[in-house]
This record gives structure tokens, C-alpha cells and sequence, in this order.
């Protein structure tokens, strides 16, 4: 939901004049009428004159909360913060319980992410006047940045109980009940929101991406799809799958189940295009990367990281490798993954991932797994530490083998470093394990990878089926890496 900022202040019972009328017959105009003129300007985007209206205002009456509020909203649309932050802040000194300026101080506090602040106004609001949708619904928005999710779910529901037809509130309650993995709650909210908008897109993605850790039994048809194409999947065995023929057939039933919800689905921009088998354990990439990206360390947890790449050779192998992923007993339902690679200049197209929590479990796996492997695709395969982006600054990491002289350890200096970070980083996402079986998510992540395979000249994907939607998003993400990828999967 794009964040509103409250309407301008107006004084009633006075009709706006032109600027050339602004004095008349050497007598001053009302400040009624001045204040009405500035509003007028300022709705038609005509703000140097607004303000130089309203600085004149403040010449007579330096007072006057309103005008500060609203040179407060002209400085905000021109990107000038810090003097919208002032004026909002005169505001409030003139009248300390003012709401648009508490609010709009909020907004302003939200787009710097300084959710703390923001936090502040938003509550001041609410306690100046509980029943105010926008404050309770932005307040909701900061908690939820600040991995506040219960807090932010009590926000939304607030919301609702206020205006029951909020679609984004719904959406909202949705995503904070995934994150502390109430998934069927969160899909009966998504749900609620597409019923009260059935454009609301963002509400159809999360819905989508909700379906690969919970079942639903709703009427939505695009859970009514994605329950279709589990059902599709358990008719096939996995050595069926395993053979071109069968997937072409599997593919073609597939397609005849997105055809039906083609109107419902269209306008997403489905960007995903890796396909996940996780358990609950959080690996927590994404705070590892911003301890590194930060700090220029090495979280620890890391350094007990090992994952087995498969690199397949064709698009081919790569699906055949997601159905060996789904099907694979792993001793600890490890996290997997099969992507296309986007990153810009990093080597490689077609990726599978294994992670696992040390060496050797790694070798252990990368044992029981050859052979069904080895059967079924074409690939390279190897055991790696830890996330590549890592060796550049530190080229040891990439040692796998502890017996050697060059392999890395945690350096004990880095807890204190990690600590302080994670004082500033509170994140309390829980991971659910995902559902095995073909999801509508994996479908539409796969429908991706039929958009690159073509873009490369990939021709495998012709095999099993020339029937995919047209990615936008894709053709746009690696514009500039085609010659590169072609190439590379060429040689």
C-alpha cells in the first residue's frame, strides 16, 4: 500500500484568488485568503509559489501550525528531509497533540527507515486518536520492518475491525502471519484481500508463495489450481519423470491447469526463480550477507556451511533435478534449491544446491544421492564452503579439507562485531518445512526457466514443451548477460 499523507490543511469560507490579486488597492489580503491561494498552488504542483505565500503568512502570524505542516508536505515531495523534518516539528511545538504533523512525521521517519521514530509519531497518533486507519496501519507497517510481527498483526487486525474492506490490511496480517509461520491463517487473509480486490496482485504472489508450506481447502482458483497440480503430480512416479517422454506429457496436463486460471494470474510479474525443499532450521542468509557486506567478516555461522552444487547441463536436467529433490529421503530434510543463474558475470547457468552443517555430511549425502544422479542427468558436481561471495576477501574460505594448512577457522575477535550487529538486526521470521509435490510457485518458477532456456538457445526445452508465459521481468534481468550466457552454456 502506498503510504498517504494526510490532506492539507484548509480554512472553509474563502474563495481563492489569483496571484496578481494577492494585494488589492495597497491593503493586505486575509490570511483566509492567502492560505487558501498557497493550497491551491500547492495541489497544482506550483510549489515556489506556495511557499513564498505561506512564508508571508508566518511574517503576520508566525503561529500558525497549519502552514508549517503543510511547507512540511512540499519539502517532503521535494526530497528535502531534513527541512520537511523541521517544519513538521514547528508544528507539533505549536500545538503539541496536531495529528497531520505527527503523521506526516511518521511518513517521513518511515521513507528515512528510521522505523524507531517513526514508530514514535505513529503511536502518538493512535493515542490522540485510536480509530485513525492510516496511523494504525502505518504503524503496522514499521513493526512488521522491525520484526515486531505480533505487534504489527494486532495493528492489522485493528484496521480491519475499523474498516473490514481494507484489502492491503488483510495482505498485510497475511505476510506478518507468515513470517511466524501461521500459513493457513495467512492464506485465508490473502484470500479475503483478492475477494475485496481481485486485481491486488502483491495479495495473488503471497497467496502463491504461502501454498508451498500449507495446504488450503479454499474456493480461491488459485489455490483450487495449485491443489490440481499436486494431484497431477502423485500420478506420476518418479522414474516416470525421470524420462523425457513422461514429462512431456506431465508438462502438457500442467499447462491445461494454468490455462484456467489465466485470468486470475495475469498482471503478476512472477520474479521467483529458484525452487526451495527447506526444514524449519533458518539458515539466515540474508543476516550473514549484510554481517559481511557491513563488516568485511565471516559470520560463524558459515564456517560450519558446506553445500554440494550440481551444475546440470541443460534445462532439462534441472527439472529432472527438482523432482529428484522433491522425491530424495535427505537424513535431515536438508535445504535445497535448483535455479537458473541471473546473478551479473557470475559463472554458470543451471545450479542445484544441497546445504548441509559439515563436511562431512556433505560427503555422506553427495554418496547416497551419485547414483540416481549419475542415472538420470548430466552434470558436474562438488563440495564448496559457505556462500562464494565470501572468497573474494577471503580466498582460504574456499578450503574444504580441515587437514590442510590453508583452512579457515572463525576468528574469535568477530563475535563482538556480530553481536553488535544483530543488536541493530531483529528479525523474527520462522521457517516452516515446505510441502513436497508440485506447487503452483515451483510451476511458475519453472515457467521462468523455460524464458531463459529459450533465451540462451537452450533448445532442450523443446522436448518436454514450447507451451510457457512470456517473462517481461526475465528478458529485462539479463538483457545484458545473453551473449555471456550463451557462450558459456555453448562451449
Amino acid at each position: 500500500m502506498v503510504e498517504r499523507l494526510v490532506a492539507n490543511e484548509k480554512v472553509e469560507g474563502s474563495t481563492p484568488f489569483a496571484r496578481s490579486n494577492f494585494m488589492s488597492n495597497d491593503k493586505k489580503l486575509s490570511i483566509k485568503t492567502i492560505f487558501n491561494l498557497a493550497i491551491e498552488n500547492q495541489n497544482k504542483n506550483n510549489f515556489q509559489e506556495a511557499k513564498n505565500l505561506y512564508d508571508e503568512i508566518l511574517k503576520i502570524n508566525p503561529t500558525l501550525h497549519e502552514v508549517y505542516n503543510n511547507l512540511g508536505l512540499i519539502f517532503f515531495i521535494e526530497g528535502k528531509n531534513e527541512k520537511a523534518k523541521h517544519n513538521y516539528k514547528k508544528a507539533i511545538d505549536i500545538k503539541p497533540n496536531f495529528i497531520n504533523a505527527h503523521q506526516n512525521l511518521g511518513s517521513l521517519f518511515q521513507k528515512l527507515g528510521d522505523n524507531q521514530e517513526a514508530k514514535k509519531c505513529f503511536k502518538k497518533v493512535i493515542e490522540i486518536d485510536p480509530k485513525l486507519v492510516n496511523a494504525q496501519y502505518n504503524l503496522g507497517l514499521v513493526l512488521q520492518k522491525m520484526g515486531n510481527n505480533e505487534e504489527a498483526k494486532n495493528c492489522f487486525k485493528k484496521v480491519i475491525k475499523i474498516n473490514p474492506k481494507i484489502s492491503e490490511a488483510y495482505n498485510n496480517l497475511g505476510v506478518a502471519q507468515s513470517n511466524t509461520g501461521e500459513f493457513k491463517e495467512a492464506i485465508d487473509n490473502y484470500d479475503i484481500a483478492i475477494k475485496n480486490n481481485a486485481n491486488f496482485n502483491n495479495a495473488k504472489e503471497n497467496l502463491i508463495s504461502s501454498l508451498t508450506c500449507s495446504d488450503s481447502d479454499s474456493d480461491n482458483p488459485i489455490v483450487y489450481a495449485n491443489n490440481c497440480l499436486k494431484k497431477l503430480h502423485k500420478e506420476f512416479a518418479l522414474n516416470d519423470l525421470l524420462k523425457d517422454e513422461n514429462l512431456s506429457i506431465f508438462f502438457k496436463n500442467s499447462n491445461k491447469i494454468l490455462k484456467n486460471i489465466n485470468e486470475n494470474i495475469k498482471g503478476i510479474e512472477f520474479i521467483e526463480t529458484q525452487t526451495y525443499r527447506r526444514n524449519s532450521v533458518d539458515l539466515n542468509c540474508k543476516r550473514h550477507h549484510n554481517i559481511f557486506n557491513q563488516e568485511g567478516i565471516i559470520p560463524k555461522f558459515c564456517f560450519s556451511c558446506f553445500k554440494i552444487q550440481i551444475e546440470p547441463k541443460d534445462m532439462i536436467s534441472l527439472i529432472k533435478l527438482f523432482f529428484i529433490f522433491d522425491d530424495f529421503k535427505f537424513p535431515n530434510n536438508n535445504w535445497r534449491k535448483c535455479m537458473i543463474e541471473i546473478r551479473p558475470e557470475v559463472q554458470g547457468t543451471y545450479k542445484g544446491f544441497i546445504y548441509c552443517s559439515s563436511f562431512d555430511d556433505a560427503k555422506i549425502i553427495l554418496d547416497d544421492i551419485s547414483p540416481i544422479l549419475k542415472k538420470n542427468i548430466k552434470y558436474k558436481i562438488s563440495i564448496k564452503r559457505g556462500c562464494s561471495e565470501f572468497y573474494s576477501l577471503f580466498p582460504n574460505f574456499k578450503q574444504t579439507d580441515i587437514t590442510k594448512d590453508n583452512f579457515m577457522n572463525y576468528e574469535e575477535r568477530w563475535d563482538y562485531i556480530e553481536k553488535k550487529t544483530d543488536f541493530k538486526e531483529n528479525s523474527n521470521t520462522k521457517f516452516m518445512n515446505t510441502l513436497s509435490g508440485l506447487s503452483l510457485s515451483d510451476f511458475l518458477i519453472m515457467n521462468n526457466w523455460f524464458n531463459y532456456a529459450k533465451m540462451i538457445e537452450d533448445h532442450s526445452y523443446k522436448k518436454v514443451s514450447s507451451n510457457f508465459i512470456y517473462s517481461k521481468f526475465l528478458e529485462n534481468k539479463i538483457a545484458n548477460q545473453i551473449e555471456f550466457r550463451r557462450k558459456e552454456f555453448l562451449c
